[in-house]
C-alpha cells in the first residue's frame, strides 16, 4: 500500500514536470528580457533507489509501470499560487489512468520512472511567497503603484485564481522615508482580458521645454490603452500594443511607462526596445506633446489558457506655461509759460505731469526750484504730491511766479514716482529789466587845501525804460563838500550827497558835478550807487590821493639900526614852512660882511663859525606852519654900511633861498 501511494505521488509530480518541460522546450523562458536561470534536475530510479543531478531544461520520461496513489499531489502552480492550475485540471485523465493501472497490476513491479523537476530559485521563491501570503492574508487585494524608487509588494491576478507578487516586499520604514504629496490613483478599465490604465502619480517637476504660453488652466493628460492585435492562443506567438496618448492641452514631460506581465506568458519581443526588463518592461520618453501618441508593440506566447492580467503604470511631469502682460508706468514733464517777461510783471508757469506708459504711476510727486530772479509765495523750493496717474493721464500744476530781477532765470522741475521713476525738466525765462550804470570821475591827485571837481554819471543800459532813478555819493573823510549843481542835497551828518534823476529811457544818461576840498593828506575813496524802480543797483567807486607840499620862507632883520661902532648888533633869521608838508633836512648858513666881528649865535641847532661864515647843523624836519628862529650877535670896528646875508637849503627846495639885511654902523 505504501508503495502504491508513493508511486502515485511520483506519477503526479512527474506529470507536472513533464508539462512544464514541454512548455520550456516549446517556448523557451517566460521573459526573454530576463537572464536565464540555471536549473537542476533530479533523476530518481524506483528500482535502484538512487538519484542523480543533471542541468538543463526540465524533461519528463514516463514509465509503463502501474501504481495506485492514494491522493493526487498538487502541481507547481498550486504550490505557488494556492490554487489548481489549468494544466493540473487538464491532466485529470492522466491521473485517472495511472490509478486504474495501479489497481489492475498491484502485484507487478513498476517500471523504472524518471522524473525531473526544477529546484533552486523558483522553489525558494514559491516558498517565500507562500510564507508572505500566510502572514498577510489580504495580499491578494489590489494596491496603488508605489512611488518611484520605493519598492512595494504587489499581487498580480493570474489565471485560475490566486495572485503572484510582482515586486519585492517593502518595509514600513521605506514607505515613511520618502513622504510625497498624495496623488490620485490611476484610472483603469478592462477591455477584454487587458487592463487599461489612465493617469498616474506624477514625479517631481523637471525643467520643461519651452512651449507656447496659454491662458487659463493647462492640464496635461496621458491615456493608456492595451490593444489586442492578433488572436491569443496557447503556444502561439501573439501581439498586442500599449497605446500611450496625450489628449491634454499641454505637454507631459519625463514620461515613464512600466508594463507588468504575469508568469503564464513568455515575452518574445518589444518595439521600441525597453530600457529595463527585469520584473517589468520600462520605456522612457522625454516629452509627449499634446495629441501625440506612442505605440509600444509587445509580442508574447501564452503558456496556458485563461486570463492574462497585464498592467501599465504611467508616471510623468506636468508643466504649464503662462503669458503675462507686463505694464510699465512712465513719467513725462512739460512746462508752459512765457519765455520773456518784464521785471515786476507776473511770470506764472504751468507744469504738466503725464503718464505715457501702460501702467499706473503711484505716489507721484513734483519738486520745483525757483531761481533768485523769480519769486513764489511759498519760497524757493516747492514740493507737491499728485497721487497716482493712470496710463495716458495728464495733471497740470500752476506755479504763480513774479519777476523780481532781470536776466535769464531757469526753473527746474523734477517728477518722482514709485519704482524709481524720475523725470527732470527745466525752462529758461528771460526777464527784461532796465539796467542802470553808475560812474564817477575826478582828479586822482590833490594837494592839501586844494579843491577838486568830480563828475557823477548814471546811464540806463538795459532793455526797458525805468523810473525813479537816484544817485548817491558818499563823500570820504578828509574831504569837504563845497558845491554841486542840478539840485543835489548834502547831509553833513551822514556825509551823503543825494541826486534824484527821475526817468531814464533806454540808453539815456545824466550827470552832475560836485566840488570837494582836500582837507588832509591821504588816499580817499568815493562811493557812488545808482538805483532804479525795477533794476539791480549799480555801484561805482573812485580813489583820490591827497598829498601835501612844503613851502619854506626865510626872513633876516636887524634888531638895532643904526648901531654905534663897537656896540653889539643882533640879526634875527626866521625860517618858516608855509606849505602842507614838512620840510626835510633844513639847513641855514650866515655870511658876515668884511669889518664885522662874530660874537655869538643862538638857534634850534648847533653852529660853527669860521672865516666870517656861521653854519648851523641841518634840522631833520620842519613841519607845516612851523618857524625856526636863529639869532646871530656881531660888532663892527669902523663906521660903514655893512650887509648880513642868510642862505636856506632843504630837500624840498630845488635851489637854496637867500635873504640879507643892510646895517649902518656909525662912529663919533
Amino acid at each position: 500500500m505504501r508503495r502504491s501511494v508513493w508511486l502515485l505521488a511520483m506519477c503526479g509530480f512527474a506529470g507536472l514536470s513533464l508539462h512544464e518541460a514541454r512548455a520550456q522546450e516549446a517556448f523557451g523562458p517566460a521573459n526573454p528580457f530576463e537572464s536565464a536561470k540555471p536549473t537542476r534536475s533530479m533523476f530518481f530510479s524506483a528500482r535502484e533507489g538512487s538519484e542523480a543531478e543533471a542541468s538543463g531544461p526540465s524533461r519528463f520520461v514516463r514509465s509503463t509501470g502501474e501504481s495506485a496513489p492514494e491522493a493526487a499531489p498538487k502541481n507547481f502552480y498550486s504550490e505557488l499560487f494556492g490554487s489548481e492550475s489549468p494544466i493540473a485540471a487538464g491532466d485529470t485523465l492522466l491521473a485517472a489512468e495511472a490509478e486504474a493501472e495501479a489497481k489492475e497490476k498491484a502485484t507487478s513491479t513498476s517500471e523504472v520512472m524518471q522524473a525531473t523537476f526544477e529546484q533552486g530559485s523558483e522553489q525558494s521563491e514559491a516558498s517565500e511567497i507562500q510564507q508572505v501570503r500566510d502572514e498577510r492574508p489580504n495580499l491578494g487585494t489590489a494596491r496603488p503603484f508605489p512611488r518611484r524608487g520605493q519598492p512595494d509588494a504587489r499581487p498580480v491576478p493570474v489565471a485560475g485564481g490566486g495572485s503572484r507578487l510582482s515586486q519585492p516586499i517593502a518595509t514600513e520604514q521605506a514607505e515613511e522615508a520618502q513622504p510625497t504629496a498624495p496623488t490620485p490613483p490611476a484610472e483603469t478599465e478592462s477591455r477584454g482580458s487587458f487592463t487599461i490604465s489612465r493617469g498616474a502619480p506624477t514625479r517631481p517637476a523637471a525643467p520643461a521645454p519651452e512651449v507656447a504660453a496659454n491662458a487659463g488652466p493647462q492640464t496635461p493628460s496621458v491615456r493608456v490603452e492595451w490593444v489586442k492585435k492578433s488572436d491569443i492562443n496557447v503556444g502561439q506567438e501573439c501581439a498586442c500594443e500599449l497605446v500611450v496618448k496625450n489628449p491634454g492641452s499641454t505637454a507631459a514631460a519625463n514620461l515613464e511607462v512600466e508594463a507588468f506581465f504575469p508568469k503564464n506568458i513568455r515575452l518574445v519581443a518589444a518595439e521600441p526596445h525597453p530600457i529595463a526588463g527585469a520584473s517589468s518592461l520600462t520605456w522612457r520618453f522625454e516629452q509627449l506633446a499634446p495629441g501625440e501618441t506612442q505605440v509600444l508593440a509587445v509580442k508574447f506566447i501564452p503558456l496556458e489558457r485563461g486570463a492574462i492580467a497585464t498592467r501599465a503604470d504611467v508616471r510623468f511631469s506636468a508643466s504649464a506655461s503662462g503669458n503675462f502682460n507686463v505694464a510699465e508706468p512712465l513719467l513725462a514733464i512739460k512746462i508752459d509759460g512765457p519765455s520773456e517777461v518784464l521785471v515786476g510783471e507776473p511770470a506764472s508757469h504751468t507744469v504738466h505731469v503725464s503718464n505715457p506708459g501702460t501702467g499706473i504711476a503711484s505716489n507721484v510727486q513734483i519738486e520745483a526750484l525757483i531761481p533768485d530772479g523769480l519769486e513764489h509765495a511759498r519760497g524757493k523750493r516747492l514740493v507737491m504730491d499728485l497721487g497716482s496717474l493712470n496710463p495716458g493721464e495728464t495733471r497740470p500744476v500752476r506755479l504763480a511766479l513774479a519777476a523780481t530781477a532781470g536776466g535769464p532765470q531757469v526753473i527746474q522741475v523734477q517728477a518722482r514716482g514709485e519704482g524709481g521713476l524720475v523725470q527732470t525738466s527745466s525752462v529758461e525765462v528771460a526777464v527784461v529789466a532796465p539796467r542802470v550804470v553808475a560812474g564817477i570821475d575826478g582828479p586822482g591827485l590833490r594837494y592839501v587845501g586844494r579843491p577838486g571837481t568830480y563828475t557823477l554819471k548814471v546811464m540806463n543800459d538795459g532793455a526797458a525804460p525805468t523810473d525813479n532813478v537816484r544817485v548817491m555819493h558818499k563823500i570820504p573823510e578828509g574831504m569837504s563838500f563845497v558845491s554841486a549843481d542840478r539840485g543835489t542835497q548834502y547831509d553833513p551828518s551822514t556825509r551823503l550827497l543825494s541826486w534824484f534823476v527821475g526817468r531814464l529811457t533806454v540808453g539815456q544818461s545824466s550827470e552832475v558835478k560836485v566840488t570837494l576840498n582836500s582837507d588832509r593828506i591821504g588816499e580817499f575813496t568815493h562811493f557812488v550807487r545808482a538805483t532804479a524802480e525795477h533794476g539791480v543797483p549799480s555801484d561805482a567807486q573812485f580813489t583820490t590821493a591827497v598829498e601835501g607840499t612844503s613851502s619854506l620862507a626865510i626872513e633876516v632883520r636887524d634888531l638895532d639900526d643904526p648901531v654905534e661902532v663897537g656896540s653889539e648888533a643882533i640879526y634875527e633869521v626866521l625860517v618858516r614852512n608855509e606849505g602842507s608838508a614838512p620840510a626835510k633836512n633844513v639847513g641855514l648858513a650866515c655870511e658876515m660882511a668884511p669889518g664885522m666881528t662874530f660874537i655869538s649865535a643862538e638857534g634850534p641847532s648847533e653852529h660853527i663859525a669860521e672865516n666870517g661864515v656861521i653854519l648851523f647843523r641841518t634840522q631833520a624836519e620842519l613841519g607845516p606852519g612851523q618857524t625856526a628862529t636863529y639869532k646871530i650877535h656881531v660888532s663892527a670896528e669902523s663906521a660903514a654900511s655893512l650887509r648880513f646875508r642868510a642862505r636856506l637849503s632843504s630837500e624840498s627846495l630845488a635851489e637854496p633861498l637867500t635873504s640879507e639885511e643892510l646895517t649902518k654902523f656909525y662912529g663919533e
